[in-house]
C-alpha cells in the first residue's frame, strides 16, 4: 500500500491568533504571499508552530499559507463586503466571532504569544488530555499550568494562608482535605494562577496575592471549559446545599 503523503497539520489557535491579529490591524491590504509583511507573519506563525511542537513539509506555515489565511479571515469579516477566499476551518469563524469586536484584548493576547515564544519562555509541562486550553491558546496555556506548579511559590502560598487561618481550605467552597482526611489530607490543596493567562508576562515574578487556593473540583471546574471562568465567578455559581 502507498504511504500517504505528508501533510502540513491543521493551524492551532494560537498561530491562528496571530493571523488574525495581523488582519485586523491590515484592514484592506491585499495580503499578497511576496509581501515583507506577510512573510514576517509566517516566520512569527512558524515558530509559533514550532513551539508548540507541530511540523510539517518544507511550506510548514510559509508566506503563502498566512496569505491564504488572511484571505479566509476576510471571507469571514462582517465589515468587508469585497470578500476573500471562502474555504477554511471552522475555528478561524469561531475565532472571528470571539475577538472581532475586541481588537485591543485581541492584540494583548496575540503580544503575550509573541513574548513567550521570543523569550524562550515556552514551559513543556504535561498537561491532561482532557484539560481545555484558555481562550487565548495552549502557548499561554502551558506558562499558566507551569506557573500553578512552581513549587515555590506554592509552598509559600500555603505557609501564608496556613499561618493566616489554621489549616489549608479551598478558597470558594471551604472544602478541607485534612478534616475529612485525616492526616492524609493534611497540607493538601491545589494552587490556581488567578492573572489572565493573556496578562502573563515572561519573567515576572508570580506575587502570593495572584494564586488562590481551591479543591481539586472547583480547579477543574475554572479550567472545564472555555473562557475560564474567574474565582469569583467560581464563587457565584457555586449552588448550596
Amino acid at each position: 500500500m502507498a504511504e500517504k503523503s505528508k501533510r502540513n497539520p491543521n493551524w492551532s489557535r494560537d498561530e491562528l491568533i496571530l493571523a488574525l491579529d495581523f488582519y485586523v490591524k491590515n484592514r484592506g491590504k491585499s495580503f499578497e504571499d511576496t509581501s515583507e509583511e506577510v512573510q514576517r507573519l509566517a516566520r512569527e506563525v512558524n515558530a509559533v508552530g514550532r513551539a508548540l511542537g507541530l511540523t510539517g513539509t518544507d511550506t510548514f506555515r510559509n508566506a503563502v499559507g498566512a496569505s491564504m489565511k488572511l484571505q479566509n479571515f476576510r471571507s469571514r469579516d462582517p465589515d468587508v463586503d469585497a470578500k476573500g477566499l471562502s474555504r477554511g476551518n471552522r475555528l478561524e469563524q469561531v475565532l472571528m466571532d470571539e475577538f472581532i469586536t475586541d481588537p485591543a484584548r485581541l492584540a494583548s493576547v496575540a503580544d503575550a504569544i509573541r513574548a513567550v515564544v521570543k523569550l524562550g519562555e515556552m514551559p513543556m509541562v504535561s498537561m491532561a488530555a482532557d484539560e481545555v486550553d484558555a481562550q487565548e491558546g495552549r502557548v499561554l496555556t502551558r506558562l499558566h499550568t507551569y506557573r500553578e506548579r512552581d513549587r515555590a511559590i506554592v509552598k509559600r502560598k500555603k505557609d501564608s494562608f496556613r499561618k493566616r487561618h489554621g489549616t489549608l481550605f479551598c478558597e470558594v467552597c471551604n472544602f478541607d482535605f485534612s478534616s475529612k482526611y485525616g492526616e492524609r489530607g493534611a497540607n493538601f490543596i491545589e494552587c490556581h494562577h488567578t492573572k489572565p493567562v493573556s496578562e502573563l508576562i515572561p519573567g515576572e515574578k508570580t506575587k502570593l496575592a495572584d494564586l488562590a487556593l481551591l479543591c481539586a473540583n472547583c480547579h477543574r471546574m475554572v479550567h472545564a471549559a472555555r473562557p475560564w471562568w474567574s474565582v469569583e465567578e467560581l464563587r457565584t455559581s457555586l449552588v448550596s446545599d
